[in-house]
């Protein structure tokens, strides 16, 4: 290992925990890794330890002080302004790591830096006026919201992991797993979504060459590992979408209040008996209508027949105020009928009797819209 300075101003973190015992004080790297496994080693020892004592909140301070130390002060005005949760908790640890002598690669110098830009620009600007929160104490939401960017911490972490051992084609997905075990809600899952669309934006970038940037960064790495990356976060990805189909799916759906059928008929006009001229008319109950898959009702002012049958989807009829819901508009007609006394007699018989003399009656076959009104009689509904 190569020889490394430590700046004295940069305190050892102290947590007042009583796992410091068996975790040790906070890492110190005195000479830098040399080979890659040296360097896998020392970034596991770092992340373990930041892992148990700290967290995305902590990260923004690791950032902030990394920035001042490095003579940001500006970055670092800015970065204040950030709020807590939008801190990855890697990312400041790696920076807190570099204060503690560890020369970061490529790789996670590049990762670092775009994370500072990416936190910059979400901050407000220095002209902003600050906001005062009425209230310390979070929402549900934030709760929510914080364990969402917990998780996307773990993943990151994963992440970095894959990228450490070498990028191979060998990887299993935790995603559901993280999200599963903190109930992540499917509305918060997009700020996950986001950062590893950019990921896989940089990296399909990478992969045409034409970034020198992004070639330096990952020149370590050859054409079929950057495949094997690209297909990690399109993995990663997947699995975010595929968990909030899940969660949706899942979703116990809100009781509806059992109404009685009663109570949704008591709104219906209809007519309840009609003894004018010949016809001799009266009607059976409109809760009938309820649960029906076929009904007959006569506008005896119009001399209209209306016809009706239940669609393919609600499968049967409902009543909303005054008009019959769930029935099919191809299937389901308004006939004029000449002959009402004689024909309201057929049509009182059997079933497929009554469907074929109504099919045969010769007039203008209309689409009934369901209103009733007080000159209706019911007929029939079963």
């Amino acid at each position: 290992m190569a020889k490394s300075l430590i700046a004295k101003e940069v305190r050892e973190l102290k947590p007042k925990d009583t796992a410091t015992k068996y975790y040790g004080p906070e890492p110190l790297v005195q000479t830098q890794p040399i080979t890659v496994e040296e360097y896998k080693s020392v970034m596991r020892k770092f992340f373990n330890w930041y892992n148990y004592f700290y967290d995305y909140k902590n990260s923004k301070d690791f950032l902030i002080d990394y920035l001042e130390h490095n003579n940001r002060p500006k970055d670092s005005k800015r970065l204040r302004k950030a709020t807590d949760n939008q801190f990855v908790p890697t990312v400041g640890f790696m920076a807190r790591m570099t204060m503690r002598g560890l020369e970061l690669n490529e790789i996670h110098k590049h990762q670092l830096e775009t994370e500072i830009q990416r936190l910059i620009g979400t901050s407000a600007s220095d002209d902003a006026e600050e906001v005062v929160s009425v209230s310390n104490r979070p929402n549900v939401q934030e709760i929510m919201r914080d364990r969402t960017l917990e998780a996307g911490g773990e993943l990151e972490g994963l992440f970095d992991e894959f990228l450490l051992d070498g990028a191979k084609k060998e990887f299993e997905s935790k995603v559901m797993d993280e999200l599963s075990k903190r109930n992540i809600l499917p509305q918060h899952v997009p700020l996950l979504v986001k950062a590893w669309q950019d990921k896989l934006n940089e990296f399909e970038t990478l992969q045409k060459g034409k970034d020198k940037d992004l070639n330096e960064a990952y020149s370590k790495y050859g054409k079929t590992q950057i495949k094997n990356i690209i297909k990690y976060v399109e993995q990663n990805l997947s699995d975010l979408n595929a968990y909030v189909s899940v969660k949706k799916a899942n979703k116990t759906p809100r009781k509806k209040k059992l109404v009685s059928p009663e109570k949704r008929v008591s709104k219906l006009k209809y007519c309840k008996a009609y003894t004018e001229g010949k016809l001799k008319l009266e009607s059976v109950s409109p809760v009938k209508l309820i649960g029906a898959t076929e009904a007959w009702v006569y506008d005896t002012a119009r001399r209209k027949l209306h016809h009706y049958i239940a669609d393919s989807y609600s499968k049967e009829f409902t009543v909303k105020g005054n008009t019959i819901i769930g029935f099919d508009t191809k299937e389901s007609e308004i006939k004029t009928l000449r002959k009402p006394e004689e024909q309201i007699k057929e049509i009182m018989g059997g079933k497929p009797a009554a469907r074929k003399f109504f099919k045969d009656i010769k007039a203008v076959a209309t689409t009934p819209k369901g209103r009733f009104n007080e000159d209706m009689i019911i007929l029939k509904a079963f």
